[in-house]
Parts: structure tokens; C-alpha cells; sequence
């Protein structure tokens, strides 16, 4: 069975606000009221919190049926149903007023049963939309405020209009509220580099989308961050932009690493530059992924500049000649150090010949590891200055091959 309804009565005529009433009870619904004038049926409404209002458009008092009705909608978002007479539905200025009171319906007198239970399943099937509405506001909201990640919605002109809980903090702003009205700049007062947010702006009405747009951004007390946006853009009817929404997160702590990580590896290419060893990182199929300074003038002669010291495996040096694998034979006749390194693993060592001219060498080759451990090359080192250069050789590879196992 359908739950009846707890319809407010707003009428000044007696005999109506009875005829409402009995239609009302006839089809099991509850009656509250009669109101006669429109302060007293805001006032029920407000106390009783019906389901519905039934409310004739002139009523007595200071306050009419449609002042009331845009009170009642505004305040308590309860439904109403405007009720009239002939004449006053010709009205072209009174319906004016009624369409911009926030009725949900309109009947004229005399009102019939058809009529009535009309617009009572109006009533019914608006406050289920209304109800399950409400419900994915309050689960939205939820999410947004609760989520770990930053969320706002910006203007083209650098305002917020709405941010996260999340966002709030990481800007250093007590609460979404006060981020809002505090920044009147985004260009001023959130980002670093003068022109990154026109940037966005371009990017995002040419492509609607822009994704992992890394700046630095001002928090509250002047610290810097670095961020990672994902943006949106919404536009309106004609294709302007209305408003961007973003997705921020804090990679601060990665691009830090990350420039710790380049400082790493510059200084540890810089010392092996400067050492006088060969010192050459292979892949397992032999292929050059780096050479030392010293190698690199081996192979294409001197008068090589300092800026060509290192290279790229399959590429130039100096743009016409090519990093090769250093070409040795063992001394013994068996196999080289390289060769018992991919056969067997582990650190390998023993002198050799250096081909061409067969220069003596003591080679040293140890594994090159992927931050996991697993080894993905091989690091070889050869030294040609006598007694002792075994182990500086060795020493070296190692301490390489640890660097590579840190992910340097």
C-alpha cells in the first residue's frame, strides 16, 4: 500500500479549504492546516515539515500564496501545488510571479479528484528524484572531501570556486573556505613560474584535457611544492571555457629524489672521467651503454671533446663515430673475463691483451643489477699500470656495481 501524504492546506475560504480536505481524506492522505494566511502557513510548513503544500495563490494577511510558496521552497524545500481561480489564471503578470516561485504545480478552482491525484503523483515521483538525488550529493561529497588526493574547480581567471579538504592542507590553508576567498591570483599567488598557469589555460582549451602538468607552486607560508595536475576542461553551449576542475598530487618528495638521483649519477660520472682506467657498462649482449672518458678517447683518438666523454649504446660519440665493445684476448689463451662473466656470473678477473696493438691490461668485470637486484649488465674496468692494479680494478667494479644495485 502507498504511504499517504502529509498535505499542508493553505486556504482562506472556508468552503474550499473543506473541499481540499475531503478530497484529501478520500484518497487516504493526511491534512494539516487549514492555513488562511500565508505567515501562518509558513509557519506550519516550517514546524510540520509536510510532504506536500496545497496553496491557494490569494490568501489574507500581509503575505499571498505565491510569496509564501517562494519562502517555503527556498527554506524548506517542501513541494507545492499553486491553486487559483479563472480569472486569475489569465493573469499574465500573476503567472509570472508563479513560474518564478518555485511551484512544482498548478491547479484551477474548482479543484477535482482527477486533478488532485495528478499532481499528488507529481509530488510523489519528485521527492523519490529529489530523495536518490540527495543521496549521490551527500555520497559525492563524501568522496571529495575524503579524498586523499587534492580537488578543485577553478575560472579561467584564476579564482578558485571550490576545493577539497586535501587541497586546502596541501597548500598550508586551514580549510577549503578559507582557500577560496583567501587566493584572488592563482597566477600571483600559487604558481612559481610566471605564465605556467596561462600555460594550462592554452593546453587546456586546445586539447579539453591535460594530464601530469608538474609545477611549482606556492603554499601559504612560501614554501615551494612541486605538484602533478590532471585537468579538465568544461565548457558551455557555444564552446567557451566555463571552468577547469583538477586533480592535484604532491610529488615533492619524487622530484626531490629524483634530483638527488641526477646529482648521484653526475658525480659519479664526473670520477670515472677522470680516472685513466677504461671503464665500459655492457649489456648482456655486449652493447655499450656507457663509457668513461678514457675509453671513448681509445677508440675515436685524441682531440676528442670533453663534452662527447660518455655515450648512449648504439650511438655517436661525436655524432659519426660509434662506442664499441673493447676488443681483448686472455693471456692464458682461455677465455677473457668478459667471456667467464656471461658463462658463469659472479666477479671475474685476469689479465688480457687489448686489441688492437695488444697492450697488456689487467681486466676486472663485475655484475651491473637493476634496483631489484637482477643483474642486467656487466661493468668492465682495465688498467695497464703493473703491480697492484688488480685490485684497484676490482675495487672500482664493485663499487659500480653497488651503485647500480641502489639504482644510481
Amino acid at each position: 500500500m502507498t504511504q499517504p501524504l502529509r498535505v499542508l492546506v493553505a486556504e482562506d475560504d472556508a468552503v474550499g479549504a473543506a473541499l481540499l480536505r475531503g478530497l484529501l481524506v478520500r484518497e487516504g492522505h493526511v491534512v494539516i492546516g487549514p492555513a488562511a494566511m500565508g505567515e501562518e502557513a509558513v509557519r506550519l510548513a516550517r514546524d510540520e515539515r509536510p510532504d506536500a503544500v496545497l496553496m491557494d495563490i490569494w490568501l489574507a494577511g500581509d503575505m499571498n500564496g505565491v510569496e509564501a510558496t517562494r519562502a517555503i521552497t527556498a527554506d524548506f524545500d517542501i513541494p507545492v501545488i499553486l491553486v487559483t481561480g479563472a480569472t486569475e489564471a489569465t493573469d499574465h503578470e500573476l503567472m509570472e510571479q508563479v513560474v518564478g516561485s518555485g511551484a512544482l504545480g498548478f491547479m484551477s478552482k474548482p479543484v477535482t479528484g482527477d486533478a488532485l491525484r495528478v499532481n499528488l503523483r507529481i509530488v510523489r515521483h519528485h521527492t523519490r528524484l529529489h530523495a536518490r538525488l540527495r543521496d549521490s550529493e551527500l555520497r559525492y561529497r563524501s568522496i571529495f572531501d575524503n579524498a586523499v588526493v587534492g580537488i578543485y574547480m577553478a575560472d579561467p581567471e584564476g579564482r578558485y570556486l571550490v576545493s577539497n579538504r586535501a587541497f586546502a592542507q596541501m597548500l598550508g590553508w586551514s580549510g577549503p573556505g578559507e582557500l577560496v576567498s583567501g587566493v584572488r591570483s592563482m597566477d600571483e599567488q600559487i604558481y612559481e613560474a610566471p605564465g605556467r598557469r596561462q600555460e594550462l589555460l592554452a593546453r587546456l582549451r586546445a586539447e579539453g584535457t591535460v594530464t601530469g602538468f608538474v609545477s611549482q607552486v606556492y603554499g601559504r607560508d612560501g614554501d615551494l611544492l612541486w605538484v602533478s595536475e590532471h585537468c579538465t576542461a568544461v565548457h558551455d553551449w557555444a564552446g567557451e571555457l566555463l571552468h577547469y576542475e583538477g586533480i592535484v598530487v604532491n610529488v615533492t618528495a619524487r622530484i626531490e629524489a629524483e634530483q638527488r638521483w641526477r646529482t648521484t649519477l653526475g658525480i659519479l660520472r664526473s670520477t670515472i672521467d677522470a680516472m685513466p682506467d677504461h671503464v665500459v657498462l655492457l649489456d648482456l649482449d655486449r652493447n655499450v651503454i656507457m663509457a668513461n672518458a678514457s675509453w671513448v678517447r681509445q677508440v675515436c683518438g685524441p682531440g676528442l671533446p670533453d663534452a662527447a666523454s660518455t655515450a648512449d649504446a648504439g650511438g655517436a660519440v661525436d655524432g659519426s663515430v660509434m662506442v664499441r665493445c673493447p676488443d681483448c684476448v686472455a693471456e692464458d689463451g682461455g677465455l677473457t673475463p668478459l667471456d667467464r662473466f656471461l658463462h658463469e656470473g659472479g666477479h671475474q678477473s685476469g689479465p688480457v691483451r687489448l686489441l688492437p696493438g695488444g697492450d697488456p691490461c689487467v681486466c676486472s668485470v663485475s655484475p651491473y643489477r637493476a634496483p631489484d637486484g637482477t643483474v642486467i649488465g656487466a661493468v668492465l674496468v682495465l688498467r695497464r699500470d703493473g703491480e697492484g692494479c688488480l685490485a684497484g680494478s676490482e675495487g672500482l667494479a664493485a663499487r659500480v656495481d653497488m651503485a647500480g644495485h641502489r639504482g644510481v
